[in-house]
């Protein structure tokens, strides 16, 4: 029977400060079996309150860290490689002979089309709102040099030969909000209101709806429209999918499927690489649709993924549940697991850190309301935490499986 992953997310400057050591001795003293570290990352500033070296941190946007192969040099999206180590090969290697000998295995997590850095760059390829704004914190699926470099990526890292397994995250179009830089948003956007003006209109969009039929100009005015006409006198209208796909003399519902098409294709692609790269690794997905507010349409989320399409493609589902509200947390672990069907493992991905989590009784009982569906946890972030957690952590789990329930 294969070994159930529990698993902890940190960062490569989190090893290069601390040392390989150190975080391995985290992932045992917290009573897991996987490091999760982040090979491709977007952008933040990130205080780090054990880190012997620095306190606060702003990571390069949009760096690889790693050395790539040959493919960057041509590649037009090349991303930065980060300076961090001027020997990454050797950290890797290094790293993975540790880990191995501790039996702890390595996850590659790599966001995917969340990222500022190639946004910022590049910014043709960055989605477009309905007015014509880049959105730079999101890379459009859709286009194809983005797909391109997503694959490049992805089967570099498949086949290095030291990962067990490779987390995809944000394979979709990210939502307006999302903590960017002093972001402000100043009238009372509600979350359809939001949804629409998240929207991609790029040229590649573009072209994909009309191939497919799609009054393209006449979505993006209708789309417009219904954002600018919101505001707080504006009375609240129920959302309904069904109303919301009626749009645009009935246009809307169709450029909701074809934009879903680009990241079920853009998926299919990646996958195919990984496998292509490494036929027996595992192919993990995060999936943040639990926290999206507008619910799932069938089996689709308003970030454009298709669980129809997703779940075959992939060895596992790492469903988020990023809540402190217990009931709301029920209520979403119960749709989300309506959804799955027991068609994918489940390996759910707990933030062990502030706002979500400030004791030991509140990880536990996170991670038991949401044990009867669990092939294994992930704990969010070793970087951010306090190292007490770790042994918060380790309590939650050395009863591995726990009973369900509270």
């Amino acid at each position: 029977m294969k070994t159930a992953v529990l698993g902890l997310y940190a960062y490569a400057w989190d090893v290069l400060d601390e040392g390989p050591d150190a975080v391995l001795d985290g992932v045992e003293r917290a009573g897991l079996n996987s490091l999760y570290l982040a090979v491709w990352y977007h952008s933040g500033m990130f205080f780090l309150p054990h880190n012997p070296a620095r306190r606060v941190y702003f990571p390069v946007p949009g760096a690889l860290y790693f050395k790539p192969g040959d493919w960057i040099r041509d590649h037009p999206l090349a991303p930065p490689v980060s300076s961090l180590s001027d020997s990454w090969p050797k950290f890797w290697e290094e790293l993975a002979e540790r880990a191995e000998r501790r039996g702890i295995s390595l996850s590659a997590w790599m966001p995917v089309f969340h990222n500022s850095g190639i946004g910022t760059s590049y910014p043709d390829v960055a989605v477009e709102n309905p007015w014509g704004d880049r959105i730079f914190h999101t890379i459009c699926p859709s286009n194809e040099q983005v797909a391109d470099l997503a694959r490049s990526v992805a089967a570099d890292i498949a086949g290095r030969g030291i990962f067990d397994r490779i987390l995809l995250e944000s394979v979709e179009y990210l939502p307006l909000r999302h903590d960017h830089h002093h972001e402000v948003i100043g009238v009372p956007l509600g979350a359809e209101a939001e949804f629409l003006a998240s929207l991609c209109f790029c040229p590649a969009c573009r072209e994909r709806q009309m191939r497919d039929g799609i009054d393209f100009d006449g979505v993006r005015d209708w789309t417009r429209r219904q954002v600018d006409s919101a505001s707080s006198a504006r009375p609240a209208v129920p959302f309904e999918w069904e109303r919301l796909e009626g749009g645009a003399d009935g246009q809307f519902g169709g450029y909701l499927r074809v934009r879903e098409s680009g990241v079920s294709e853009a998926t299919e692609n990646i996958a195919g690489a990984i496998r292509a790269a490494a036929p027996d690794i595992t192919i993990a997905a995060l999936d943040f649709g639990p926290l999206y507010p507008l619910g799932p349409n069938g089996r689709k989320w308003q970030n454009g993924v298709d669980l129809d399409d997703l779940l075959p493609l992939v060895d596992e589902i790492h469903p988020t549940y990023y809540f402190t509200d217990q009931a709301v947390l029920a209520d979403r672990f119960e749709t989300y697991n309506a959804l799955i069907r027991g068609e994918a493992a489940q390996v759910p991905a707990i933030r062990a850190i502030l706002p979500q989590v400030s004791s030991e009784d509140e990880l536990g009982v996170q991670v038991r309301a949401v044990a009867s569906a669990s092939s294994g946890y992930t704990f969010y972030n070793y970087s951010f935490m306090d190292l007490a957690t770790l042994d918060w952590i380790r309590g939650s789990v050395e009863n591995y499986p726990p009973e369900s329930g509270d």
